[in-house]
C-alpha cells in the first residue's frame, strides 16, 4: 500500500529535522524518510558543534545573513527545545604580521555582515582571557557570541518537536528511485512506496544522488573528512572558549581547541578530501596532524588524557557544467553558499544541499526559510495546535541534593545511576527511549544522554542500557 502525504522530506539530519519542525506550523501531512536507524546519523552526527557568530561568510550571501540572525536567536531555540547551550566565546589568535592582517579581514567581514560584538585584543588582553594560549601570540579577535551546544540532542529535539506536532518519521527507509506523474512524486524505498505533492531533498552527503533521480545533475557533493580528539573532563577550564588560528600564507591549516557542552576539551579538525561517503575512520596521520598543529595556538595539551577520537564528513559542493568537448566537469563554488532552490524541471522538488559549516548554526533559520518557500507554493491552513516547545527533560546532573531527593520520591528510577561517569539514571534512559524520535540503540541513548560517553566507554553501563532498551521496546510493542 502506498502512503500519501502533502510533503515528504528525505533526510533526518539537523536540516531535515528543523525543516520538518517549521513545516508543522501549518496543517499538512508530512513524512520524513531516513535511511539510517536513527536521526542525526550522517553529517550531523560528528562535527564541531560550534554556534558561529557570522564573521567568516561572504557579505551578502544567504549563508552569511542566516548565520548572524541564527546566532542571535540560538538561545531562544535551545530554550524552546530544552537543549543545553553555552555562549563560551572565541578568539582567533595571530602569531605573525600576516596573521594580524587576517584578523583585520575578519573584523571587516564581520562588521559588514552585521556581527554586533567583535574586539581586537593585544597579547596581554588575549592571555588574560585565555591563559593557556601560546606565549608568542601577537593579537587576537574576540567574539563573545560564539557558542557550543549538544549537536545530537539539538537534532533529535527538533525531530521530536516536529513529531509532537504531527510529523511522521520513517527510519531504515532508503530512497531507491523518484518519478513524477501528473504533479505527484512517487518515491520508492526499500521499505515501501510513498506519494507526495512537495518533495524536499535534505539528504546531506547524498543530496546530489537524490537530485539526480529526478532532475538534471547540476552539482556534486564530495566528502571532506575531519578528525577530532576529545580529552578528559579533568582538563575542563584549560580553555574558556574556542581558540582558532589566524594563518599566514606559509602556515599550515589551523585546528581549534575548545570546551564541549559536556565539559571535555575537543581538538580538531583535520581536513582531508576522501572518495567514500561513509569513510569515518580515524587515521594516524590525521590524529598526529591535530596534535602537532594545536601547539601553534595553545600550550602543549596532555594528549595522554585522550578519552576518544572520531571523524566526521562534511559536504563539499561543486558545480557541474559541460566543457567544449561536451563532457561534464566540476568547478569550484566560489560563493560557498548553501544550495536552496527548486528544481528546474520540477518546481515542487526542493534541494536543500551543500549545507556545510555553519549549517548547524543555521539549521533553524534554514528550516524557516524552506518552510516559507513551501507555504508560498501551496495553500495550507495554520496548525492551531502547533507548540514550538518540547517537553522538558529531567537531567539528574542539573539537580542539587535536595531536588534529587524530591524527584526520587516521585520516581525511584531517578535514583538508579546507570552511567557512573556522567551520572545518567535509569529514569532518564527510559525517557529518551519513549519520546517521539526516541532512542532505539545503545548509541542512540548515548547521543541523547551522554551515558557511556565517559572515560570507561560504557564498559560498566552498556549492558544495562541494552537491557533497559529491550525491556522498554518489548513493552511498547505489546
Amino acid at each position: 500500500m502506498m502512503k500519501e502525504y502533502d510533503v515528504i522530506i528525505i533526510g533526518a539530519g539537523v536540516i531535515g529535522s528543523f525543516v520538518a519542525r517549521h513545516l508543522m506550523e501549518k496543517k499538512l501531512a508530512l513524512a520524513v524518510l531516513e535511511k539510517e536507524d536513527d536521526v542525526c546519523c550522517g553529517v550531523s552526527k560528528a562535527h564541531s558543534a560550534i554556534v558561529h557568530c557570522g564573521y567568516s561568510g561572504k557579505p551578502g550571501a544567504l549563508k552569511s545573513k542566516m548565520t548572524v540572525v541564527a546566532n542571535e536567536n540560538f538561545h531562544n531555540v535551545c530554550d524552546e527545545l530544552d537543549v543545553p547551550f553555552r555562549r563560551c566565546g572565541s578568539i582567533i589568535a595571530a602569531r605573525s604580521a600576516a596573521g594580524v592582517e587576517k584578523l583585520r579581514e575578519k573584523l571587516r567581514c564581520g562588521y559588514e555582515n552585521g556581527v554586533k560584538e567583535m574586539y581586537l585584543l593585544n597579547r596581554e588582553e588575549t592571555m588574560a582571557r585565555e591563559p593557556n594560549v601560546k606565549d608568542d601570540i601577537i593579537a587576537s579577535v574576540y567574539t563573545p557570541a560564539t557558542g557550543t551546544a549538544n549537536p545530537w540532542e539539538y537534532c533529535s529535539a527538533a525531530m521530536e518537536n516536529a513529531m509532537d506536532n504531527g510529523a511522521e518519521l520513517f527510519l531504515n527507509h532508503t530512497v531507491l528511485s523518484i518519478v513524477e506523474q501528473d504533479g505527484v512524486f512517487i518515491i520508492k524505498t526499500n521499505n515501501g512506496n510513498f506519494r507526495c505533492q512537495q518533495l524536499i531533498n535534505c539528504a546531506g552527503l547524498y543530496a546530489d544522488e537524490i537530485n539526480n533521480m529526478i532532475e538534471e545533475p547540476f552539482f556534486r557533493i564530495s566528502p571532506r573528512k575531519g578528525e577530532y580528539i576529545v580529552l578528559d573532563k579533568k582538563l575542563d577550564g584549560f580553555v574558556n572558549g574556542f581558540i582558532f588560528q589566524a594563518r599566514g600564507e606559509d602556515e599550515p591549516k589551523g585546528v581549534f581547541v575548545s570546551p564541549t557542552i559536556h565539559g571535555n576539551i575537543m581538538v580538531g579538525p583535520s581536513a582531508e578530501d576522501v572518495d567514500d561517503k561513509e569513510d569515518r575512520a580515524n587515521t594516524i596521520q590525521g590524529l598526529s596532524f591535530i596534535q602537532e598543529v594545536s601547539q601553534n595556538s595553545v600550550r602543549p595539551l596532555p594528549f595522554d588524557k585522550m578519552i576518544t577520537c572520531f571523524a566526521g564528513l562534511r559536504p563539499r559542493p561543486s558545480w557541474l557544467r559541460k566543457n567544449a568537448q561536451g563532457e561534464i566537469e566540476a568547478y569550484e563554488d566560489k560563493t560557498k553558499d548553501f544550495i536552496i532552490r527548486p528544481g528546474k524541471r520540477h518546481p515542487h522538488f526542493l534541494n536543500v544541499a551543500g549545507i556545510k559549516s555553519p549549517g548547524f548554526t543555521c539549521a533553524d533559520e534554514i528550516g524557516k526559510y524552506v518552510a516559507g518557500l513551501v507555504f508560498g507554493a501551496g495553500d495550507f491552513n495554520v496548525n492551531e495546535d502547533y507548540n514550538p516547545r518540547r517537553r522538558r527533560r529531567l537531567r539528574f546532573t542539573d539537580l542539587n541534593h535536595q531536588q534529587r531527593n524530591q524527584e526520587i520520591q516521585k520516581d525511584p528510577a531517578l535514583g538508579k545511576i546507570v552511567c557512573k561517569c556522567n551520572l545518567v539514571t535509569e529514569s532518564e534512559i527510559r525517557d529518551v527511549i519513549l519520546r517521539n524520535a526516541g532512542a532505539r540503540t545503545v548509541d542512540g541513548v548515548k547521543r541523547r544522554t551522554a551515558a557511556s560517553m565517559g572515560k570507561c566507554h560504557g564498559s560498566h553501563c552498556r549492558d544495562r542500557i541494552q537491557d533497559i532498551l529491550n525491556e522498554v521496546l518489548q513493552h511498547e510493542a505489546l
